[in-house]
C-alpha cells in the first residue's frame, strides 16, 4: 500500500510538538526500509533541506506540497465554515491533490493536530481535546478560537479511518466527546525522547546552574499553570524552609509578562528565570542538574516534559490531570494543580527524601526505556497493515 506521511513543519521553538514529531520521524525512517508499504513523504516548502537526505537514505519517495496560496486557503475557509462545504469537495486542498498526484492509498499524520479531512483514508494522532475540556482558557476560546477548533476537530476525528492516541483515557474522551467508535481508536504510548549525549550548555544557561533549582519547560500559555507553581515556591519557603529557584524556559504565547509581574509581586523575581527558548543540549543539561521537573499544567493526557525528564534521570512532580498517572505510573509525585499548598508539601517532601528522588529518577528511567520510538512506529506500521485489507478495494 502506498501511504502518504505527513509530518507537518514544527520548528525547535515550538517545544514538544518539534520534539514528539522529531523524535518519531527518526524512527520511521529506520523502519520503513523493512516494510512492505511504500512510503510518500508531504514535504512542506521550508522542509526539503531537512527532509531530502534522509528519505533517499531510506527509499521513501519525497513530494514537495505547494505553498498556501490565499484562493487556496479561501476555498479551505469556506469549506470549514459554509453550509454548503460538501459542495467544495470538488476542490481539494494541496494536500490531497498531492497525494492523488502520487497514488497515494492513504495518509498518516504524524503530529496530534487537526487537519483537513480527507477523502483519501488516514489515520489520524491526538494529543488533546482540551478546548472542550478546559473551553475557558484564552488560548482555547478568544476570537472565535474555539468555534474554528471544534469545527476542525469534528469533522478531522469523525472522517478519519482510525485515530492513534497516547492513554486509554484519551481514548475514552474521544469516543465521549465526538462519538469515535472505541474499534477505531488505538491507544500508542507516546515515547521517551533520546537522550542527548552530555555537552558544555551555553553561558547563559550555564550560569542558571550556579544554585540549586526547578525546572518547568513550557511555553507561556495560561493553561501551563506558571502562576500556582510561583506561589507553591513561596509556600515551600514560608511554610517549609526551603528556599530554590525556578528555571522556566519556553516561548512566550502571551503570558510570559504577567508570570513575571506575579514573581515580582511575591518576592520571587531573584529567583526566577525565564531564559526563553533554549536548544535541545541546554535542555539535556538542565533536565540533568534539576532538582526536579515539577510539571503543573493542566491539560492532558499526553505531555512530553514528563517523558524527557524520566529518560534524563530527573525526579518528577507532576499536576494530576486526566491520564497523568496512567503516563506516568509510579514514576512521579502526584498533587493538585489548583493547590499551591499541596505543591509545595510534595516539593518540601522529595528535596528532604534523597532516597525517594533517587528512586523516582530510577523508577522513570525503567518507564522511559520501557517504550520506545520504535515501538510508536511499529505500532502505527500495525495500524496500516489492519487497513490494506480494506484499501484494497477499490482502485
Amino acid at each position: 500500500m502506498r501511504i502518504g506521511v505527513y509530518s507537518g513543519d514544527f520548528p525547535p521553538t515550538e517545544g514538544g510538538g518539534h520534539t514528539f514529531v522529531s523524535t518519531v520521524l527518526d524512527a520511521f525512517f529506520d523502519a520503513a526500509p523493512s516494510s512492505d508499504h511504500e512510503f510518500v513523504a508531504f514535504c512542506e516548502p521550508g522542509q526539503r533541506e531537512a527532509l531530502a537526505q534522509r528519505c533517499t537514505e531510506a527509499r521513501v519517495e519525497l513530494a514537495m506540497l505547494p505553498s498556501h496560496t490565499a484562493l487556496g486557503m479561501g476555498i479551505a475557509t469556506l469549506r470549514h465554515y459554509a453550509p454548503f462545504a460538501y459542495l467544495l469537495r470538488r476542490w481539494p486542498g494541496r494536500l490531497e491533490r498531492t497525494g492523488r498526484e502520487r497514488g497515494v492509498q492513504a495518509v498518516w499524520f504524524v503530529p496530534g493536530l487537526a487537519h483537513d479531512a480527507l477523502d483519501i483514508p488516514y489515520v489520524g494522532t491526538v494529543w488533546d481535546l482540551q478546548h472542550r475540556l478546559h473551553p475557558w482558557f484564552p488560548e482555547v476560546c478568544s476570537d472565535g478560537y474555539w468555534e474554528h477548533r471544534e469545527l476542525v476537530y469534528s469533522r478531522f476525528v469523525r472522517r478519519a479511518t482510525h485515530l492513534v492516541t497516547g492513554t486509554r483515557v484519551g481514548a475514552e474522551q474521544l469516543s465521549r466527546l465526538y462519538g469515535v467508535a472505541p474499534e477505531r481508536i488505538s491507544v500508542l504510548p507516546q515515547p521517551a525522547p533520546r537522550v542527548l549525549a552530555q555537552a558544555e550548555p551555553s553561558q547563559a544557561v550555564a550560569a542558571l546552574g550556579a544554585e540549586r533549582f526547578f525546572l518547568y519547560p513550557a511555553q507561556f500559555w495560561p493553561h501551563k499553570n506558571h502562576v500556582n507553581l510561583l506561589h507553591a515556591l513561596k509556600l515551600l519557603e514560608e511554610r517549609h524552609g526551603e528556599r530554590l529557584s525556578l528555571v522556566l524556559p519556553g516561548a512566550d504565547k502571551g503570558n510570559a509578562a504577567h508570570v513575571r509581574r506575579t514573581s515580582e509581586a511575591l518576592g520571587l523575581a531573584a529567583r526566577v528565570h525565564l531564559p526563553g527558548f533554549v536548544s535541545a543540549a541546554d535542555l539535556a543539561w538542565l533536565y540533568r542538574r534539576a532538582a526536579a521537573l515539577v510539571y503543573p499544567s493542566f491539560n492532558g493526557p499526553d505531555n512530553l516534559p514528563p517523558l524527557e525528564a524520566f529518560a534524563h534521570g530527573c525526579p518528577v512532580v507532576l499536576a494530576e490531570y486526566p491520564g497523568a498517572r496512567e503516563q506516568a505510573g509510579d514514576a512521579a509525585l502526584f498533587f493538585d494543580p489548583r493547590d499551591p499548598g499541596e505543591l509545595a508539601a510534595k516539593l518540601a517532601s522529595l528535596l528532604r527524601d534523597a532516597p525517594l528522588a533517587q528512586e523516582l529518577a530510577r523508577r522513570g528511567r525503567e518507564r522511559a526505556a520501557r517504550w520506545t520510538a520504535h515501538d510508536y512506529v511499529r505500532g502505527i506500521f500495525g495500524v496500516l497493515d489492519a487497513l490494506e485489507p480494506i484499501r484494497r478495494c477499490w482502485p
